[in-house]
C-alpha cells in the first residue's frame, strides 16, 4: 500500500528567513536541483522532478528547495503577491499519497489584469485552471486566525490561473516533485474585486470560451467541496511552511471545471454575479 506521506509542518524560521530574504547580488546555487530548475526555466525548456535525482525526496525537503526558489525570485527584484493551493480535491489528493493541500508562491511578474494579452513566450507547457482568489485585508500569522478568515478576507476576485506544466514527463510526477516546483505557478489574469458578503461561493456556476467556443465550466464547490473550506486549508499550509498571509496577498483556492491546455486565441471566463475574465493569448513570436 502507498505510503501516505505526512503534513509538512514547519520550516526553521532562521532557515526561512535565509531562504527568502533577497540579496543584491546572487551566489551560485549550491544546490542542484535548484540550479537546474531555474536554468531550465530561463532557458525555456522542460525539467526533470526532484524525484528523478532523488526518489526519496520529502515534503519537507521538497518545500526547503521551494524556498530557495522563491529566494532567487526574490533576489533578482521580484515580490512574492501571495499563494496557491495544489491537489484541492479529494482524490487529487489520495492519487498523489497526501493528506492535506499543497502550496507554492505566486509572483507579482505573474499578474495580468483582465481585458490584456497574454504571451507564450516563456511557457514549456502552458495550461488554464478557472479559480477564486481571496484578497486579505487583514494579516493571517496564527492557527487562530484561519478561524476568522471571514474577517481577514477584504475581496474575492476571478482568477484565469495560467500554471507551466514543464516536467518532461507531465503525467508522472509526485507531491514532493509539484511542491519543489513552486506548483508549476506561472502567470495568472485577475478580474474586478468584489465583496465577499452576498454571494454563495460554492453554488457559483464559471464557464470558459475560447473565440466563442465552449471549454470548460463547473461549480465554486469543486474547490475541496467548499470554497471558505478549501481556502482555510491553503491558509493552513501557508502558516505550516513559516509563512504568512499579509494584507494585499492573493490566496487562490482549486481550480473549477476541467484544465484545458492554453493555446492561441480569445478567452472568456464568465463568474456569473462576479464578473468576467477576458484576455487574449497569442504565440510566441521571436525575433
Amino acid at each position: 500500500m502507498r505510503r501516505r506521506l505526512q503534513t509538512w509542518r514547519a520550516i526553521s524560521p532562521l532557515v526561512l528567513a535565509a531562504l527568502l530574504a533577497g540579496c543584491a547580488t546572487a551566489a551560485p546555487e549550491p544546490n542542484p536541483y535548484v540550479a537546474s530548475f531555474l536554468a531550465a526555466e530561463s532557458a525555456a525548456q522542460s525539467f526533470a522532478p526532484i524525484t528523478a535525482g532523488r526518489p526519496a525526496a520529502t515534503l519537507g525537503e521538497a518545500y526547503e528547495v521551494q524556498g530557495r526558489i522563491i529566494a532567487r525570485h526574490r533576489a533578482r527584484g521580484d515580490r512574492v503577491a501571495g499563494f496557491r493551493g495544489g491537489l484541492m480535491s479529494q482524490a487529487s489528493m489520495a492519487g498523489r499519497g497526501v493528506s492535506a493541500p499543497l502550496v507554492g508562491v505566486m509572483f507579482a511578474s505573474g499578474r495580468a489584469r483582465s481585458g490584456g494579452t497574454v504571451s507564450l513566450c516563456g511557457y514549456r507547457r502552458a495550461a488554464l485552471e478557472l479559480k477564486l482568489g481571496f484578497v486579505f485585508g487583514k494579516p493571517v500569522r496564527s492557527e487562530a486566525g484561519l478561524s476568522r478568515l471571514g474577517d481577514a478576507v477584504a475581496n474575492v476576485v476571478p482568477v484565469a490561473d495560467l500554471p507551466d506544466i514543464a516536467y518532461r514527463d507531465p503525467d508522472h510526477y509526485g507531491a514532493a516533485d509539484m511542491v519543489a516546483a513552486n506548483i508549476t505557478a506561472a502567470r495568472y489574469v485577475v478580474g474586478a474585486s468584489h465583496r465577499v458578503a452576498g454571494v454563495d461561493l460554492d453554488a457559483l456556476k464559471v464557464s470558459l470560451t475560447r473565440d466563442g467556443e465552449p471549454v470548460t465550466s463547473g461549480l465554486g464547490r469543486e474547490s475541496l467541496g467548499s470554497q471558505w473550506g478549501g481556502l482555510r486549508a491553503v491558509a493552513r499550509q501557508v502558516l505550516a511552511t513559516g509563512r504568512t498571509i499579509r494584507p494585499g496577498d492573493l490566496v487562490m483556492t482549486g481550480r473549477i471545471g476541467a484544465r484545458p491546455w492554453l493555446t492561441p486565441g480569445r478567452y472568456q471566463a464568465d463568474y456569473g454575479p462576479l464578473g468576467d475574465v477576458d484576455f487574449t493569448v497569442e504565440p510566441c513570436r521571436k525575433h
